[in-house]
């Protein structure tokens, strides 16, 4: 009997969050909550000494963008509150992606339980895009104005086989810019707009000062030497490629999240 006595003690402390540290990570169980607009996943969460980590997945469920600004997180363990600070994602309208949430401190593998306060995610509303000049290339003047956005020339290399661009954007404006690389366009002498081979870029977000680059890339045209890229005049166009927006910021949620006894024994 005192032999049992003595196992169940010794199991019951383990459990009791005294002795949490000798576990030199320590899991926690997956977790989600869903509203109107979105839905966030967590998983894949462990304890370090002296980092907690996650996967985070946010599920946009509108016809809007998603702004997500981990600065506005935080976790809570053990009294304190750490930050979750990183760069702000964007969620394109009914998609999703996934980034991997980072705290540091010390002894955070000791404890059995901690608050996610997630907190920082807007719905974003998109104003019309700015009106733009039509930019010539080989390029008479390397910068343009177009409301509160400053493009410049980077470098260009003009070609027969192949014409890549790159421009630097400036964001003189208040809020929330967003800047859509894979809208650009090139006019050629047959009269014909070309969308830039980087269709797949990827929009970007940028705040009050901040300066960003963006490539348009174009290949071979057919036509012969008067659609020869190196030899003609290129109007690069950029319609719908600069927009202001506002944002709405939507309710935070607290997710308490618990130890996974099982997984945390089952891998020491």
């Amino acid at each position: 009997m005192k032999i049992v006595t003595t196992i169940a003690f010794i199991g019951a402390v383990a459990l009791s969050g005294t002795v949490f540290g000798q576990y030199e990570k320590v899991y926690y169980r997956d977790t989600t909550f869903e509203t109107e607009a979105y839905k966030v996943e967590i998983d894949n969460v462990v304890a370090l000494p002296k980092e907690l980590k996650f996967r985070m997945n946010i599920v946009n469920k509108t016809n809007d963008w998603l702004l997500y600004n981990s600065d506005e997180s935080k976790i809570e363990l053990g009294g304190k509150s750490l930050d979750t600070k990183d760069k702000y994602i964007l969620i394109a309208p009914n998609d999703s992606k996934k980034k991997v949430m980072r705290a540091v401190g010390a002894n955070l593998n000791d404890a059995r339980t901690f608050n996610f306060v997630c907190e920082g995610i807007y719905k974003v509303a998109l104003k019309p895009a700015v009106a733009t000049p039509v930019f010539r290339l080989p390029a008479s003047n390397n910068e343009f104005v177009a409301g509160n956005f400053k493009i410049t020339l980077a470098n260009s290399a003009k070609e027969t086989a192949k014409t890549d661009v790159k421009f630097k954007v400036t964001y003189t404006g208040e809020g929330l810019a967003f800047v859509s690389p894979a809208k650009v366009s090139v006019e050629m002498p047959d009269g014909n707009l070309y969308a830039t081979a980087r269709s797949k870029a990827d929009v970007f977000a940028m705040k009050k000062g901040e300066t960003e680059s963006f490539l348009a890339t174009w290949e071979r045209m057919e036509g012969g030497s008067k659609m020869d890229m190196q030899l003609v005049e290129m109007l690069i166009h950029f319609e719908g490629v600069f927009q202001e927006s506002t944002q709405t910021k939507l309710d935070r949620k607290v997710l308490p999240m618990s130890w996974n006894d099982a997984l945390t024994m089952g891998k020491k």
